[in-house]
């Protein structure tokens, strides 16, 4: 691999954030576009790099923040048999480049002239809401990733939750957080647009994809809408989060049940995935 496929293999996985040798659960290989490379080549080269060119592969992208991990066949569920799945994250230990921007979210979610702020609160929202659909319904901890495949939910489910969340703060009234108020402005279809910029949100970042006709049958109709299912990459990105920016709130709310085990719930240690070389 030499620095120009080193670089096509870079901007492959910048744009889809995974690749996979032999995608399982039917899914096509993404094919080769102008100015990119098929997912098939993408693949090929990371299997056939020499070790001086993988460890250039992961100093390259160890400076943008961003860290290869590649899983086998019997890692996680979905991944055929004799494949390879590569998904490309955030590394926890380092810090991305501004160039990294979060504008595509605040672009995605604005309606009208909401602040930043507001918009954010909005994202917060709907991603805890998501994750209480793909996580707490199914007694699922962010650590389970193998069940990533049923874990499944409706945009009408979604955007029923935040209605609910909406009439809980409208509720509380003057004792609602000052930060959530914003979201109490909400009027007409505000909530399924937002629901569905959401969720086209995590479809392009690679962490939800769309059930197919042919498993979602009868259920499609029942659950009301398209249904979307995690993928292994937004299984894997959600136990990272877990791991490394929710384990303080864990060891707080730990803390308000037991006060007498704070210091114990501080300092427990979380087991984190051990980092498979590509």
């Amino acid at each position: 691999m030499n620095m120009t496929e080193m670089g096509e293999v870079v901007a492959y996985l910048l744009r889809y954030r995974s690749a996979e040798r032999a995608p399982g659960g039917g899914r096509k290989r993404r094919a080769a576009r102008e100015g990119q490379l098929s997912e098939r080549d993408v693949c090929a080269l990371i299997d056939d790099a020499s070790d001086l060119e993988r460890e250039a592969l992961r100093d390259f992208l160890a400076g943008q923040g961003l860290r290869l991990k590649a899983f086998e066949s019997g890692d996680y569920p979905g991944i055929a048999p004799g494949s390879r799945y590569y998904a490309l994250l955030p590394d926890p230990e380092l810090e991305q480049p501004p160039l990294y921007t979060r504008e595509p979210v605040f672009e995605a979610l604005k309606l009208r002239q909401e602040s930043r702020a507001e918009l954010a609160q909005w994202y917060l929202q709907l991603w805890l809401l998501m994750h209480t659909l793909l996580y707490t319904r199914y007694n699922r901890a962010l650590s389970d990733v193998s069940r990533y495949q049923e874990a499944t939910f409706a945009g009408a489910e979604l955007v029923e939750l935040m209605r609910d969340q909406l009439e809980s703060l409208r509720t509380l009234g003057e004792e609602a957080p000052e930060t959530s108020r914003g979201l109490l402005e909400e009027r007409g279809e505000d909530i399924s647009r937002r629901v569905r910029a959401f969720i086209e949100l995590q479809v392009r970042a690679g962490l939800l994809e769309s059930l197919r006709d042919a498993e979602v049958g009868a259920n499609a109709e029942e659950s009301g809408g398209e249904v979307w299912q995690q993928t292994l990459l937004g299984a894997l990105e959600s136990e990272q989060i877990g791991i490394h920016q929710l384990g303080h709130l864990q060891a707080l709310a730990q803390g308000r049940v037991s006060s007498s085990h704070e210091d114990e719930a501080l300092d427990a240690p979380i087991d984190e995935h051990e980092e498979t070389r590509a």
